[in-house]
């Protein structure tokens, strides 16, 4: 392994950013040595923190299809002759039991990720999921090797402007639905992405108002017909001054009430204390543990309407995510069904609710915008716009279509390891 190591070293010396993308693209499906230490041994070569990670997570992205796609058309002989007959039966148990989620443990842990890049394809799991896996395992763990390497230089990244805006628009998109915790991830950003100076706490302040526009934009459109009728019946309600309470518009606006109360109340002690590593790491392996719960508790659900109850219960869920670290949809989709809904229907009203948390969050930015406020640009506003839009409405696809068949459990682990991580660090 030293030897490798060493030649992995030689590489990255003589060809910089193209050795690391073609040493890490093989690391996904042969090469022994993990990618993680490419990210150390290219910094202390000189090279540039971000580009190094961006350029690691493209090549994981590259390298794990190669492995599947031969692991697809070579099939089992190969990999037997490669890994051996109890590794092989190992993985396929794996992949048949946990499907993509074995994958992202995988990716996420010590385990020898190459196996599960050919496994995946001889054992044929649909593209798509594998790919989403890679996506969110791989690239969250070079995030923290990378941000291991920090640490030891003592330094830390520096992102272009457009960049910082497509990292910034990515991770709100995919954390805002995918129940790991928007807030939570920003404070890990925050922690090792140096920013360019134009790019103020002011600038930044203004532009979350442009990152949510594009997760509300994906509510609206995703949901769009049950937008429609929100607004006739709640245009009936006001035109007959008579509470239908029946009606999803009804329960929208009861559900909205606990988080508007405590958004006014306690919304700055939250988000000042508490927007610190250890904290959000406590707040992830707390709520891992109410996953496990709630995958636990919610097995035979089979209600799909939402009661009165189930949105006030599901409303004072919301406002526990004013808490860091605390996931909005993963606490509200908890709450639901932990109150007797069906998972797919407690994600569904858990994003509309949240469209209209984001809504009134953001009338209320922009009513509080001075004279004195920092635009951001029209090019970086444009692309996390558009980079919040587009990952927020696969993360909704993806969530719906998921919970129809799995619990939340997977998170709960990725939660955790990610919980445990942090505090390793500190």
């Amino acid at each position: 392994m030293n030897n490798l190591i060493e030649l992995a070293k030689e590489i990255i010396a003589t060809h910089g950013y193209a050795g690391i993308f073609a040493l890490t693209t093989a690391e996904q499906f042969i090469f022994p040595v993990p990618a993680d230490i490419f990210i150390t041994l290219g910094t202390s070569t000189g090279l540039i923190f971000t580009k190094v990670l961006w350029i690691i997570s493209i090549a994981a992205v590259v390298g794990s299809l190669i492995g599947y796609f031969l692991g697809r058309f070579i099939g089992h002989p190969i990999i037997k002759w490669m890994f051996g007959q109890e590794r092989l039966n190992q993985c396929e148990e794996i992949v048949k039991k946990w499907g993509m989620w074995g994958v992202i443990i995988a990716g996420l842990t010590p385990i020898p990720f190459k196996i599960f890049t050919w496994t995946a394809g001889a054992f044929e799991m649909p593209l798509g999921r594998y790919l989403f896996a890679v996506t969110v395992s791989r690239i969250p763990r070079y995030i923290f090797s990378a941000y291991a390497g920090v640490l030891i230089f003592k330094t830390k990244f520096y992102a272009s402007t457009e960049m910082s805006a497509l990292i910034l628009g990515t991770f709100q998109g995919i954390t805002e639905f995918v129940p790991i915790s928007s807030s939570g991830h920003l404070v890990i950003i925050e922690h090792f992405l140096h920013l360019p100076e134009e790019i103020t706490a002011q600038t930044l302040a203004t532009f979350d108002i442009f990152l949510h526009g594009g997760s509300l934009l994906a509510i609206v459109i995703y949901f769009w017909k049950d937008w429609v009728q929100v607004i006739k019946d709640a245009w009936k309600m006001v035109s007959k001054f008579k509470f239908d309470y029946n009606s999803l518009a009804f329960k929208l606006a009861l559900g909205t009430i606990p988080a508007i109360i405590a958004g006014l109340t306690l919304g700055d002690y939250f988000t000042g204390p508490l927007r610190n590593l250890n904290s959000i790491a406590i707040a992830f392996i707390v709520l891992a543990v109410v996953y496990f719960y709630v995958a636990w508790k919610g097995q035979g659900n089979r209600k799909e309407n939402v009661s009165l109850k189930n949105s006030v219960i599901i409303g004072c869920a919301q406002a526990l995510a004013l808490i860091p670290g605390v996931s909005r949809a993963g606490s509200t989709i908890a709450a639901g069904v932990l109150s007797g809904l069906k998972r797919e229907a407690a994600a569904k009203f858990s994003f509309m609710l949240g469209g209209i948390a984001i809504l009134a969050a953001n009338v209320y930015a922009l009513m509080s915008i001075g004279s004195n406020t920092v635009v951001p640009g029209i090019k970086f506003t444009l692309l996390g716009f558009g980079a919040s839009f587009v990952f927020s409405f696969l993360a909704i696809t993806f969530l719906i279509k998921y919970l129809q068949k799995h619990t939340m459990r997977a998170f709960g682990i990725y939660l955790l390891l990610v919980g445990i991580l942090i505090l390793s660090f500190m």
